[in-house]
Formats: C-alpha cells, sequence, structure tokens
C-alpha cells in the first residue's frame, strides 16, 4: 500500500508562509512603520493641538464679539450692524477675521441678511452661500434667502429651486410651508399652474394648521383650475 501524502490542494493558503512572510516584512520595514506611527501621532496629536489651543480661544473670541453686532441688526442700526463702532466689530470684520469659527459663519448670514435689506442682492447671495450654519433653521432660511435675492434679481427659475431645496431641507411647520408658498408663487407667476398647485396642496394637506394654510387652500383651487 502506497502511503498517503497530504500535498497541498492548488489554492489553499499555507498559513505558516503567509506568517513567515509578515514577519519577515515588518522586519524589514519596522524602522519605517515605526516612523509612520510617530508621524500619524504627531498629525493627530498636531490636529488636537491645533483645536484646542487655537480653533477654541478663537470661538471664544468671535462669540464675544458678535453679539452686540447682533444688537445693532435687531433694532435696524444696519450701518452699525456691518461696520461695528468704537469699541466693537461688526459683522463685516467678524466674518472676515473670524470666518473659521460658528460665529463667523453666523457673520456670513446677518451680511446676507442685511444687504438683501439694503437692496444690494448680488451681495446677499453671496453671504448667503458662504454661510456654513450648524443649525437647521439658519441654515434652512440661509437657503430660501437666496431665493429671495434672486427673486429680486430676476432670476425666478434659479429661485424656485431654491425655495423648493429649503422647505424640504428640515421638515417642520414654520420654515416648509413658508418657502412651499414661495414656490407656489414663483411657478404661479411663470404659468407652472400644476407645479404651483402642487406646492399650494402639500401645505394644505400636510401643515393645515401653519400661517400659510388657509391662504394656500385659496391658491391651489385657483392653480388646480387654471391648469385644468
Amino acid at each position: 500500500m502506497s502511503k498517503k501524502t497530504n500535498t497541498p490542494v492548488q489554492g489553499d493558503v499555507d498559513l505558516g508562509l503567509v506568517y513567515t512572510r509578515t514577519e519577515l516584512f515588518l522586519d524589514k520595514h519596522k524602522k519605517t512603520i515605526s516612523i509612520a506611527a510617530i508621524g500619524l501621532l504627531v498629525l493627530v496629536g498636531g490636529v488636537l493641538a491645533f483645536r484646542s489651543f487655537y480653533l477654541k480661544p478663537r470661538a471664544n473670541d468671535a462669540a464675544e464679539l458678535v453679539w452686540k453686532a447682533q444688537y445693532y441688526f435687531e433694532i435696524d442700526s444696519l450701518d452699525r450692524a456691518l461696520n461695528g463702532d468704537d469699541e466693537w466689530d461688526g459683522f463685516l470684520t467678524i466674518a472676515d477675521e473670524y470666518g473659521d469659527t460658528p460665529s463667523g459663519e453666523l457673520a456670513e448670514y446677518y451680511l446676507g441678511a442685511i444687504y438683501l435689506q439694503k437692496g444690494e442682492y448680488e451681495t446677499a447671495l453671496s453671504h448667503f452661500q458662504e454661510a456654513d450654519l450648524d443649525d437647521d433653521i439658519l441654515g434652512t432660511m440661509a437657503i430660501g434667502n437666496q431665493g429671495d435675492a434672486l427673486v429680486e434679481l430676476g432670476r425666478n427659475d434659479e429661485a424656485v429651486k431654491l425655495f423648493e431645496k429649503a422647505a424640504n431641507n428640515v421638515k417642520n411647520d414654520f420654515t416648509t410651508p413658508m418657502y412651499l408658498m414661495k414656490a407656489g408663487i414663483v411657478h404661479q407667476q411663470s404659468g407652472s399652474w400644476k407645479a404651483a398647485a402642487k406646492a399650494f396642496r402639500r401645505i394644505a394637506d400636510e401643515f393645515p394648521m401653519s400661517n400659510e394654510a388657509s391662504q394656500a387652500r385659496k391658491y391651489a383651487g385657483h392653480a388646480e383650475a387654471m391648469g385644468g
């Protein structure tokens, strides 16, 4: 009787060989791997230090500055809100010098709102586009306010897309029906009756207790009649 030999089947993994190759690789490249590991630790440490010793203090400084500009905005002292006074910086300086902080991003939003009120729509649009806000409501309004600026610039096709984006960005009883109403009105003005009816009907059906609901029902009926 012949002896049976355990010949590895082609395609089987020889774990011993794999481990040996791994050990050889690690031994050969251990200096490089150690340098890379140290580099990673330095990078991580640098990021943490940057956040702790640079970003956080800057964010705190910006937060202490922005309240005065907000106060001027609330009392309709728009030029002081923009430029500040002898003691406090305005939104222009805060956005420029602290743009990498939450308060700097908030300043961009306020700048958009101020220039929108001043009728400087292109400038307002650019500031709203720069505002990267963590707050859901303000972030949604930054999108919708771009639509307002575009309407004033006569760019209704772009505006309606932003109103619809704002309406769907975060669903709630405040911004969603408000921007659906704006989208519906722009559709109506352009003769897109079916799209207008859809926007108005959605307000009436999904947000029946909203401030826009009563008007939306009337507009929906008119748009549906006009659209056949």
